[in-house]
């Protein structure tokens, strides 16, 4: 074998390489085995930490406390991962020092490029500190005027919101792009229904006859906070009698209250024998002679 040739293959063939090579690789596993221990354990110490809280009644709202869980367990494991990064580097002879440098000078750069998730991250922070809403929040998302995403949010992080519609669909919007917030989830709602009866039936009596039933509905629903109250009459027309009810609900509860209440009083009212409005057909006489006849 020539001089060359060896040379080349030489520090292939070094033991104290291979060894050096093997020995960082191991304790390089063994960090990052480490790792996954520390952050579940902190994990898990962070939803103790809150619950202990929530138990103790030092929590105002059990749905903020489930977003700061989440935000901190994010923070804590990019914290855990960029110390065994860094680690890792250092194990295998690489200068953290230097690329830690030299990534504050490329960050700079990128900074300029990078406006729009700088924007996500500051907007996520308010979003959470001013607690604009909480996971499991019902919200209406707004961007321009135009609404973007509506329904129970899932997840909030630093840079982007999870909200699950209705029907299903998934929706992750960049924070930054959340100009507009409707929470439907903060104060107590307003069931506003209407129950119809015929316009043959003495409305006085009727309204009479609703206000004990009412009063009684409070505590079959625990989501009614107060005790309906009739508002009047709405409208009358052609054999119809419209009256309006109106019962303060828990947040976002209003459509589903109002279902429930305005299928219990049309059986009450069934029960008490009070008449359903029927369509009438009215039709008139025309002179002999049709218009203008004299």
């Amino acid at each position: 074998m020539t001089p060359m040739i060896k040379s080349l293959f030489e520090p292939v063939l070094d033991a104290e390489m291979w060894k050096s090579i093997g020995l960082n690789t191991f304790w390089s596993i063994i960090i990052i085995f480490v790792a996954f221990i520390i952050i579940k354990l902190l994990h898990f110490v962070i939803s103790q930490f809150f619950q202990v809280r929530r138990l103790s009644r030092l929590s105002n709202s059990e749905k903020r406390d489930t977003t700061l869980v989440k935000l901190l367990q994010n923070i804590v494991t990019y914290v855990v991962w960029f110390i065994v990064l860094t680690t890792v580097l250092s194990n295998m002879g690489i200068k953290v020092e230097s690329l830690i440098a030299g990534a504050g000078v490329a960050g700079i750069a990128i900074g300029f490029g990078a406006q729009t998730l700088v924007k996500d991250v500051i907007t996520g922070f308010f979003i959470i500190f001013e607690s604009q809403f909480d996971v499991g929040d019902y919200v209406r998302i707004n961007t321009g005027g135009t609404k973007v995403a509506e329904g129970t949010v899932q997840s909030i992080g630093l840079r982007s919101t999870r909200i699950r519609s209705f029907t299903g669909e998934l929706t992750i919007l960049p924070n930054g792009t959340m100009n507009e917030i409707v929470n439907f989830s903060v104060n107590n709602s307003v069931a506003v229904f209407e129950v119809s009866i015929s316009s043959e039936e003495n409305i006085g009596a009727v309204e009479a006859m609703l206000e004990p039933y009412l009063a009684t509905l409070k505590d079959k629903y625990e989501d009614v906070v107060k005790v309906p109250e009739i508002l009047g009459v709405d409208m009358v027309k052609a054999g119809e009698a419209v009256i309006k009810i109106s019962a303060e609900t828990l947040p976002n509860n209003h459509t589903k209250v109002s279902r429930l209440l305005r299928g219990d009083l049309k059986d009450f009212l069934d029960a008490k024998g009070v008449r359903a409005p029927v369509p009438r057909m009215v039709m008139y006489n025309q002179p002999k002679g049709g218009p203008g006849h004299d």
